[in-house]
């Protein structure tokens, strides 16, 4: 799927802090970067495939609750113009209540201020029921 940031015109303000995080930054941060290896693991089942995108990874997007922990992440790769989205995923503990929108806002926001023509992800469209599709096409992915 892909989204010009260009076009994005900011969701409702969600109700977890964001962060727009180097990567370096990210992973010096113990508590953020635990609970997202869980839930890594708990979403993708991955650790080798994982390792070999985390080299080309610049920046994580992370929502946090109201005691800075993780709550939900997205990985960035930018590769000139484009930036690649991976692992875009949840904390299950808080799902549905507007994490992943935080993330997703957060994204676009500095895509468009880095100036990015378009924001690329892989989407299982089966996953979470098929609803994985119609959440990204609120942030003008297709």
């Amino acid at each position: 799927m892909t989204a010009n940031p260009a076009q994005y015109r900011r969701q409702k303000t969600a109700p977890f802090k964001t962060l727009f995080l180097p990567v370096e930054e990210f992973y010096q941060n113990e508590t953020l970067t635990q609970r997202h290896d869980e839930v890594l693991w708990q979403d993708f089942h991955t650790h080798g495939k994982y390792a070999r995108i985390a080299k080309h990874v610049e920046y994580v997007a992370v929502a946090v609750d109201k005691d800075e922990r993780y709550v939900a992440s997205a990985l960035i790769v930018p590769l000139g113009a484009k930036w690649i989205l991976e692992y875009v995923m949840t904390d299950p503990l808080h799902q549905g209540k507007g994490a992943g929108s935080a993330v997703m806002d957060c994204v676009m926001r500095e895509a468009k201020r880095h100036k990015a023509q378009w924001v690329i992800l892989n989407c299982d469209p089966k996953k979470n029921q098929g609803q994985l599709p119609r959440f990204y096409a609120k942030f003008g992915f297709s």
